[in-house]
């Protein structure tokens, strides 16, 4: 695994928000499996539900998205990896400690550049600014170059 998506990234993927083109052309270039934590499966589902909530979407429109991100984790695209959360949870603490006062980065931004760093990745892929800038000083090299100009 080369690449960690951030989950709002990747919640782009399964259902419709103004940026979902482009950051659905970031998840066919990279190469599966990509790594699918235990950070990401709760954010994700919580992320649509709440969709859902705020009536974002129908009921049929939740249970196919939350479908088709239970297809990608049992086909393999999304792969759950072997880590230690406790190793997550100090990594995260040291970047918190070392970076968010010059970034502003939140704690579930903080948690998931700790779970890159943990799995050994390279890249970071998110639109999100403070996420981005964590991520850059970690020493992950963060994609995309551009991010889309309307955030959803």
């Amino acid at each position: 695994m080369s690449a960690y998506f951030d989950s709002a990234l990747l919640v782009k993927a399964y259902c419709l928000e103004a940026t979902s083109p482009q950051a659905i052309a970031l998840l066919r270039a990279a190469t599966p499996p990509l790594p699918f934590t235990h950070l990401h499966a709760l954010e994700i589902a919580n992320a649509l539900r709440l969709k859902r909530h705020r009536r974002e979407l129908t009921e049929a429109e939740l249970g196919t998205a939350l479908r088709h991100l239970q297809q990608d984790v049992d086909s393999g695209v999304l792969e759950k990896p072997d880590y230690e959360l406790p190793e997550v949870f100090a990594t995260a603490e040291e970047l918190s400690a070392k970076h968010t006062v010059k970034t502003g980065a939140r704690s579930l931004d903080v948690l998931h550049v700790a779970a890159a760093l943990t799995l050994g990745v390279t890249e970071f892929i998110s639109f999100d600014l403070r996420q981005r800038a964590l991520a850059h000083q970690a020493g992950l090299a963060v994609q995309p170059q551009a991010i889309p100009t309307q955030q959803s």
